[in-house]
C-alpha cells in the first residue's frame, strides 16, 4: 500500500518523538496545520515539506519519499555509480586511500558493506584471514572465539550496536540494519564475556587485531561528504585507520616495503 504524504509526515514524527506543537515552531507554521497536513484536510506545498523534512532531519531518500507521496518530484538525485556528475567524487574518495597509505583506508556504505579499499587495507584483511568478508559488523559475527583475531571484540563489539542503532533511528529504521543489530546483540559471545569492564566514554576505543604474531593496535578517523547530495554517495563513509603504537606503524610500513620490493 502506498502510504500517503501525512502517514510519512506522521510517522516521522513519531520516529523523532516530537509533538505537532514543537514541529510547526520548527518549521515556522501552526500546530493545527501541521494537524491538517496528517489527517490529509490540507494539501503540503513542496517548500512545506522541505521545511519539515528539515525540521525532523529526514534522510534524503525519505524526502524524496515524502514529495513524492505529495505529488511532486524528487528534489535529491539518485544517480548511477559511473555517472559522470559524480567522478570527481570517486577521485577524492580514491586520492584519500592513496594518500593515507601506508596505512588501511575503507569506505563503506550506510550497510557497513566494503566499497572500495587501499592496499593497506586489503593486506591486513588478508593477513587477518578476512579476504572473503566484505562487510564491517559480519567480521564481528563471523569472529571465532576459539581463534579470534579480534583481541578486544567486547569493546569492539558494543562500540559498533551503539553506532549501529545510532545510524538505525537517523534513517527512521532500516530492514537490514535492525537484522544486523538482532544478530549482534543476540550474539551467544555477549553471554560469555565480562561486560562489566567495558568503557564506552573512553577517550579512544582502540581495534586490537591479532596478526599471527603480531597484535595491531588501531583507531580510525570517519569522513563524510558534507555538500554532496546524490543519496548513494551521501551515504558513504570513508574511515581512515591509524596505528596507536610504534609497533603497529611499524608492521604497516614493513608491508608497504615489501609490496615495493620486486619479486
Amino acid at each position: 500500500m502506498t502510504l500517503q504524504f501525512g502517514d510519512i509526515l506522521k510517522e516521522w514524527r513519531g520516529i523523532r518523538r516530537i509533538s505537532q506543537l514543537d514541529l510547526s515552531l520548527e518549521a515556522d507554521t501552526s500546530s493545527r496545520h501541521v494537524s491538517f497536513l496528517e489527517s490529509g484536510r490540507s494539501r503540503p506545498s513542496r517548500g512545506m515539506i522541505l521545511k519539515l523534512a528539515e525540521a525532523l532531519q529526514m534522510p534524503r531518500a525519505a524526502v524524496n519519499n515524502a514529495l513524492l507521496a505529495a505529488g511532486y518530484a524528487p528534489v535529491f538525485p539518485d544517480l548511477p555509480q559511473d555517472h559522470e556528475a559524480l567522478a570527481p567524487v570517486h577521485a577524492a574518495i580514491n586520492t584519500m586511500l592513496q594518500s593515507h597509505m601506508p596505512y588501511p583506508g575503507v569506505v563503506v556504505d550506510r550497510h557497513w558493506d566494503l566499497i572500495n579499499a587501499n592496499m593497506a587495507a586489503m593486506q591486513m584483511f588478508a593477513a587477518a584471514g578476512l579476504t572473503g568478508v566484505n562487510n564491517m559488523v559480519e567480521m564481528l559475527i563471523v569472529d571465532d572465539p576459539e581463534n579470534s583475531i579480534i583481541v578486544n571484540w567486547p569493546e569492539l563489539a558494543s562500540l559498533t550496536l551503539a553506532r549501529l542503532k545510532t545510524e538505525n533511528l537517523h534513517c527512521g529504521g532500516n530492514p537490514r540494519l535492525q537484522k544486523m543489530i538482532a544478530d549482534l546483540a543476540g550474539h551467544s559471545r555477549f553471554e560469555g564475556e565480562d561486560l562489566s569492564a567495558v568503557d564506552l566514554y573512553a577517550p579512544v576505543i582502540p581495534m586490537v587485531l591479532r596478526i599471527g604474531d603480531m597484535q595491531l593496535t588501531l583507531f580510525s578517523t570517519i569522513a563524510q561528504f558534507g555538500t554532496v547530495q546524490d543519496i548513494t554517495l551521501s551515504d558513504f563513509s570513508i574511515e581512515l585507520i591509524f596505528p596507536v603504537d610504534d609497533a603497529t606503524r611499524r608492521w604497516f610500513e614493513s608491508q608497504a616495503e615489501n609490496a615495493d620490493t620486486p619479486s
